[in-house]
């Protein structure tokens, strides 16, 4: 499969319809991994991919100022780049694990979630999870990290 053209579409195709709540929970403490489109789009912002990426291993992840993610502010409950935010944050709550997706209990808006955006999502949620497994050695080769 193809990720990089997969997901180099317009980001939005990949937000999860339902009612958030804002409540920043998704941004709290995240261990939400990067792709590689991910970086290239923040990096094109002008941002420093040593402010936004943290490697864990075999993963790449957003990083974390103290409680919040990089780029979440807490006092206007936002995003600071929400128009450019990764692509996993755009797919949370759905999370994927031993072969089951399913919307993560501990977001807010969890039961807003129609099932038919559940199944839409589904095939991209799992995909997200193979390609962001690449992720690392991409990092390696394109910027020697």
């Amino acid at each position: 499969m193809d990720y990089w053209t997969l997901f180099s579409c317009d980001p939005s195709f990949f937000e999860v319809k339902m009612q958030c709540k804002r409540c920043g929970r998704c941004c709290t403490e995240t261990e939400m991994e990067l792709l590689p489109v991910d970086i290239e789009r923040i990096v094109k912002l002008g941002i420093d991919i040593r402010k936004f990426v943290r490697i864990d291993d075999e993963y790449v992840r957003l990083r974390c100022a103290g409680k919040y993610c990089v780029f979440y502010d807490p006092e206007k409950k936002m995003c600071k780049i929400y128009e450019h935010r990764p692509i996993g944050c755009r797919l949370y709550p759905l999370q994927y694990s031993e072969g089951e997706i399913y919307v993560d209990p501990d977001c807010p808006a969890h039961d807003t979630i129609p099932r038919s955006e559940i199944e839409r999502l589904a095939p991209y949620v799992k995909a997200f999870v193979e390609f962001s497994r690449m992720t690392r050695l991409w990092l390696r080769i394109r910027y020697g990290i």
